[in-house]
């Protein structure tokens, strides 16, 4: 292949023209790697911080919002750490997981099926950046279908019964998300 296919054959790899993409959360970079504008592999590199945890508590990081439309999530991967600042949660070993709600309340597990729907409860080795990786070919049993008025927030979620208090929770890493858009334009 000449240097003049190799170009154009890299701009045929761009999101279609005129289609949102999604919206990547606080703290957190969305890249986007596309073949026809349809199928979708987005990375999200996060580098964010959990609000303040003590006692019973889940909290929560929005990391994307999907586009409106109809959508579809194949497969996803979770590679993230936790690492806390001020060492009162070092040892601890919290539920870790994706979903499409927000965990709320003075839980210790993901007792929701929405805070865990996109990738199931995972328990890192400690909260003092150890890596918690996990992959998935198959979200749920036939995929996430979304419709277009359906649910379009992705939050990563933290439950434990904290050893201590700890005034922020740094999280580091990366999410794969594969997914496909269902429509040919913005619903």
């Amino acid at each position: 292949m000449g240097y003049a296919s190799d170009i154009n054959w890299r701009k045929s790899y761009g999101p279609k023209p005129g289609f949102s993409i999604g919206t990547p959360g606080v703290g957190v970079v969305a890249d986007h790697f596309t073949v026809d504008g349809y199928h979708i592999l987005t990375r999200l590199t996060v580098d964010g911080v959990f609000p303040a945890v003590t006692g019973s508590i889940g909290v929560t990081l929005k990391v994307f919002e999907f586009p409106a439309g109809v959508h579809r999530l194949l497969a996803g991967r979770m590679k993230i750490a936790l690492t806390a600042l001020d060492g009162n949660v070092d040892a601890d070993a919290p539920e870790l997981s994706l979903g499409d709600t927000a965990v709320t309340g003075a839980v210790v597990t993901m007792t929701t099926a929405a805070w865990e729907n996109l990738l199931t409860a995972q328990v890192p080795t400690n909260c003092s950046g150890s890596v918690t990786d996990k992959a998935i070919l198959q979200v749920t049993a036939a995929h996430l279908l979304n419709e277009a008025a359906g649910d379009k927030d992705v939050f990563l979620n933290v439950a434990d019964a904290w050893a201590g208090a700890e005034a922020a929770l740094p999280i580091t890493g990366e999410i794969w998300l594969d997914w496909v858009r269902m429509t040919s334009a913005e619903e």
